[in-house]
């Protein structure tokens, strides 16, 4: 990779975890989302829109549209509920890393494939990564205590984050094969944001006015940046490997953990950074191994 896609992919990671922190900084976060993503939608309309061959999609295409925009609809549910409850600094990693993590398996107990000894390591680190997040401190007597925590909303939700995110990008690997990537993307993201229009508008009306009020200037930024980082990474792709682009995303697993710790205030900083890393590791030998 060369020192430009390194830093474009490094800068695309930093995006990311820059628009997660305008979300989990917000006051209502599903609020907060949709009108993101609707910002979103309006300040990328003309690039898109440039690229918007409608007739040209194939049925398979919109029915791949269909079921991610779906899938994104419960993603962005679960992720705005999950910062409503956890630290910062656990629930991005653990939907990060739960998605590249949940693959593999569907592809060894539904598809039959088999895994490396690196994507079983790969496994294992993210497990073990997503463990050391909620130890109390580094002791034997806290060493059950996760047990618990794991069980907690926070947790439960950001898993649920990740794993609909790995249904999704199963889907995707199958829509981008029949649809321009930048159409597909804002055409799902477009479905997407009109699910959580009824949702938003059925219970949460009130509070739309008072979000924007408070925090348009966050809205705007996480709009811009939401896209961008996937417009970053469609420019790397073309002349950088996949494999390499996806493994240097992953920092921003770190970036989270330190944002949390040294932004935020979160408590239990070294047991974050540390299961942090095991999951940025993790995902990066998943992602040598396929």
């Amino acid at each position: 990779m060369s020192g430009t896609a390194l830093a474009v992919v490094l800068i695309s990671a930093f995006f990311h975890t820059a628009w997660n922190f305008f979300l989990k900084r917000s006051e209502n976060k599903i609020v907060f989302t949709w009108c993101f993503l609707g910002a979103s939608l309006l300040i990328y309309s003309p690039f898109c829109y440039a690229y918007w061959p409608l007739e040209s999609i194939p049925t398979a295409g919109w029915l791949c549209i269909l079921a991610t925009g779906c899938c994104h609809f419960f993603y962005f549910r679960f992720v705005a509920a999950s910062y409503k409850y956890g630290d910062f600094s656990i629930v991005y990693p653990v939907q990060r890393g739960s998605g590249p993590l949940l693959i593999p398996i569907i592809a060894v107990t539904i598809l039959g494939e088999t895994l490396s000894v690196t994507g079983v390591a790969g496994i294992a680190l993210v497990i073990i990564g997503i463990y050391i997040l909620h130890l109390r401190a580094f002791s034997l007597a806290s060493l059950l205590e996760p047990l618990a925590f794991l069980r907690g909303k926070a947790t439960i939700l950001a898993l649920g984050a990740g794993g609909v995110n790995g249904i999704a990008s199963v889907i995707d690997k199958v829509g981008v094969a029949h649809v321009f990537p930048m159409v597909y993307f804002y055409t799902f993201i477009s479905l997407a944001w009109l699910l959580l229009s009824f949702h938003v508008l059925a219970n949460h009306r009130r509070e739309i006015r008072r979000e924007w009020t408070s925090n348009w200037m966050p809205i705007l930024a996480a709009g811009f940046l939401y896209m961008l980082t996937y417009l970053l990474i469609l420019f790397v792709l073309q002349f950088s490997k996949v494999s390499y682009v996806s493994a240097v995303r992953e920092i921003s697993i770190v970036l989270s953990a330190m944002v949390g710790i040294f932004l935020l205030g979160e408590k239990k900083g070294p047991q974050k950074l540390w299961g942090a890393l095991l999951i940025c590791l993790g995902v990066i030998l998943i992602g040598f191994s396929r």
